[in-house]
């Protein structure tokens, strides 16, 4: 009684927080049809109790690409996923898809073109084909199977009880199978501009590279932004958006950008970074 007295004191709380968010307002507009997925921030700044968390000024993801968002702890990273989806506003600047500021679409358009995936997924207790459906408009069955099949998933939700039809809340799940489900959601809602802010943290290093490769295939017309802790994502990507001290200290490609021992370091953060280092080289940038 007393752990659930405290479990529930503390999920009000969190709640509350919430609900003291600012809610976002919406415009009336909506993308042109057809569109690359061009993402562009201008002049952004956001600011945490006076003090400046993040800017970007004039960085362009060009539409389709992988952009790689890396730095180190605290350097800004995931403000700079939220603002690109939207999920916060910027004090001030703008962020443009396709030339159209986020804040002028209406919510159905944002939430249709610009998607999320996050390290700890929150699916619900229903069953995994409906974790997976659910969105605005909910996914058709084949696109729920295909998006879980680029997602890696397919292999281990046939061997639930009741496959697709099985509750998440009757069966254990690792946290690597969970994030599975998550990204198949994601996929399977994908628009114009994917954001995954430390989306595969709990896969393995050939499970990521698995994912990434279907990804590529399956989703060759929406644009990426990554939130990358190895260098072997980072290599992988199309160009990196190197963050320090929440400022956008260069855009490039990994490449070159690893000839900086600034850079390099970044991912200097033990044994294990140092290996995925080696791999990420100049060879690795060749896989």
């Amino acid at each position: 009684l007393l752990g659930a007295l405290v479990r529930g004191r503390t999920a009000r709380e969190r709640t509350a927080a919430l609900e003291r968010l600012p809610a976002l307002r919406h415009g009336g507009r909506t993308l042109p049809p057809g569109g690359p997925g061009v993402l562009q921030l201008r002049g952004v700044r956001v600011l945490r109790e006076g003090a400046e968390v993040l800017r970007a000024d004039d960085v362009v993801v060009p539409g389709g690409a992988t952009a790689a968002v890396v730095g180190r702890s605290g350097a800004g990273k995931s403000v700079l996923a939220a603002v690109a989806g939207r999920l916060l506003d910027p004090d001030e600047g703008e962020v443009l898809l396709d030339g159209t500021p986020l804040d002028s679409l209406t919510r159905a358009s944002l939430r249709a073109e610009v998607g999320f995936a996050f390290a700890r997924p929150v699916l619900g207790d229903g069953t995994v084909a409906e974790a997976v459906a659910s969105g605005v408009p909910p996914a058709t069955p084949h696109r729920v199977r295909e998006a879980v099949r680029v997602a890696g998933a397919d292999a281990f939700v046939r061997r639930l009880p009741r496959t697709y039809d099985t509750r998440l809340a009757d069966v254990p799940l690792s946290g690597g199978e969970y994030q599975r489900l998550g990204l198949a959601r994601a996929f399977a809602h994908a628009g114009r501009l994917l954001v995954m802010d430390d989306a595969t943290s709990s896969l393995d290093t050939a499970t990521e590279h698995a994912v990434d490769r279907a990804v590529r295939h399956s989703l060759e017309g929406t644009t990426r932004l990554v939130v990358a802790h190895r260098p072997s994502v980072a290599a992988r990507a199309d160009l990196v958006i190197w963050l320090e001290d929440g400022r956008v200290r260069a855009v490039g490609p990994h490449r070159r950008l690893w000839e900086r021992a600034a850079y390099r370091a970044v991912f200097a953060t033990g044994a294990e970074s140092g290996a995925e280092e080696r791999d990420a080289g100049p060879a690795g940038d060749r896989i």
